[in-house]
C-alpha cells in the first residue's frame, strides 16, 4: 500500500463478513468481475476499495485505474504496456492449452504467463507421470536466469499438478523408486539387493539428475512454491489511497451529491446543439467507458473528482462536447461549486 496522501485516510480494511456482505450485493456483471475475472490478479487492498464503491461510474473509474496500474513501464511480463489485453488472451490460452484457468497449469498461466519454456520428459514414462519441466525467467540478481518448476499428470490425460516437496505421485505407480536421488543414481541403495527394473529405466531417462536438482530448489523454495498459483503479482498500490480519498464522500450510499444547480442560475452547459444533445440513456456503460479512457489525461483527472457529483447526463453531455469547449466547462462547475479554478 502506498502511503496516504496527508491529511487524508487509507482504504479501509474491511471483515470477511463486511466483504461477504458487499460481494453478495455487488450488481452481476460487477460480481462476476471481481470473483472471476481479475480474481487471480486483484491485491486485497484493491479488492476492498472497489467493494465499497457505490457506483457505475466509481467502478469504472477503478478499473481503468487497475489496469494502468499494472501496464506502467518497467516491470516484468507479462505485466507492463498492453497488460489489459495480454491478460485477456492468457485466461484464453489457459483455458485453450493448458487445462482450465482452474487448474495448477492453469493458474500459472493466468498469473505468470506462459512460460518461456517447457520440457516434456518423454523418455522418462516409466520413471515418472507424464512430467513436464516449466521454465521461467528468474527476474532477479541471482547467478540462475531461470526458475524451474515441476508439472506431472496423476493419471493419464489428467490435468497437469505441480509438484510440491513430499509429494510421490509423481513416481510411477508400483515403482521402486521413491526419490529423485535414487533415479539420478540409477540404482537401489546399498541395504536393497531385490531387482528393480525402474532403475534401468531411470538410467535410461537422461532428464533424471536434472529433475533431482530441480527438486531440491523447490524444496528450498518451502511455502512460496505454493504461492505461485494462489498469489498475485506484486504491483504498486502507490496512489490508491489518494482515489479511496477522492472518492470516499459518495463510496457511502447514504452520501448525497452536491446539486449542480446550487449558486447560479448559469446553466452549467450552454444550448446545446442537436449533435451534442440527446438521450443519454443511449449510451451504454461500455461506451462512456471507452469515451473517458481515450480522453487527454487532465479531463480524465477531473473527472475523477468531479464525476460522482454529475449525472448520467452530464457526463454524457461533456463527452459529446467538442474539444475547444471542455475547459469552459470544467471552469463552469468550479464556479458552481464556489472553487476558483
Amino acid at each position: 500500500m502506498g502511503a496516504a496522501a496527508a491529511g487524508g485516510p487509507p482504504v479501509p480494511e474491511l471483515t470477511s463478513r463486511q466483504r461477504a456482505e458487499r460481494t453478495r450485493d455487488l450488481p452481476p456483471e460487477e460480481r462476476t468481475w471481481l470473483t472471476n475475472y481479475v480474481a487471480p490478479i486483484i491485491l486485497p487492498a484493491e479488492r476492498d476499495l472497489f467493494l465499497q464503491l457505490s457506483t457505475d461510474f466509481q467502478r469504472e473509474m477503478f478499473k481503468r485505474e487497475f489496469w494502468e496500474r499494472r501496464a506502467r513501464n518497467g516491470l516484468t511480463l507479462p505485466l507492463g504496456p498492453g497488460y489489459q489485453a495480454r491478460y485477456a488472451r492468457l485466461r484464453e490460452i489457459a483455458a485453450e492449452s493448458y487445462d482450465g484457468v482452474d487448474s495448477d497449469a492453469g493458474r500459472m498461466v493466468v498469473r505468470r504467463g506462459e512460460p518461456a519454456g517447457i520440457e516434456e520428459l518423454l523418455g522418462c514414462s516409466e520413471v515418472y507421470r507424464q512430467a513436464e519441466i516449466w521454465s521461467y525467467p528468474s527476474g532477479s540478481s541471482r547467478l540462475r536466469s531461470e526458475v524451474r518448476h515441476l508439472f506431472y499428470r496423476p493419471s493419464f490425460g489428467a490435468a497437469r499438478r505441480l509438484w510440491m516437496a513430499g509429494d510421490r505421485e509423481i513416481f510411477q505407480t508400483g515403482s521402486c523408486v521413491v526419490s529423485f536421488d535414487q533415479a539420478c543414481a540409477g540404482s537401489p541403495p546399498a541395504s536393497r539387493d531385490a531387482f528393480c527394473p525402474t532403475f534401468a529405466a531411470a538410467k535410461r531417462c537422461g532428464a533424471s539428475c536434472t529433475v533431482a536438482t530441480i527438486a531440491s530448489e523447490i524444496q528450498a523454495r518451502g511455502p512460496a512454491e505454493a504461492s505461485v498459483l494462489s498469489q498475485p503479482l506484486a504491483v504498486s498500490t502507490e496512489g490508491l489511497d489518494g482515489l479511496w480519498q477522492r472518492l470516499a464522500s459518495v463510496s457511502d450510499p447514504g452520501a448525497r451529491p452536491i446539486p449542480l444547480s446550487a449558486g447560479t442560475s448559469e446553466p452549467l452547459v450552454p444550448a446545446a446543439s442537436d449533435e451534442l444533445s440527446g438521450d443519454a440513456s443511449s449510451w451504454s456503460n461500455e461506451k462512456i467507458r471507452d469515451r473517458i479512457v481515450a480522453l487527454p489525461k487532465k479531463y480524465r483527472e477531473w473527472l475523477d473528482i468531479a464525476g460522482p457529483l454529475l449525472s448520467r447526463a452530464e457526463i454524457v453531455a461533456f463527452l459529446r462536447l467538442p474539444t475547444g469547449e471542455r475547459d469552459a466547462y470544467v471552469r463552469r462547475f468550479w464556479k458552481k461549486h464556489g472553487h476558483v479554478k
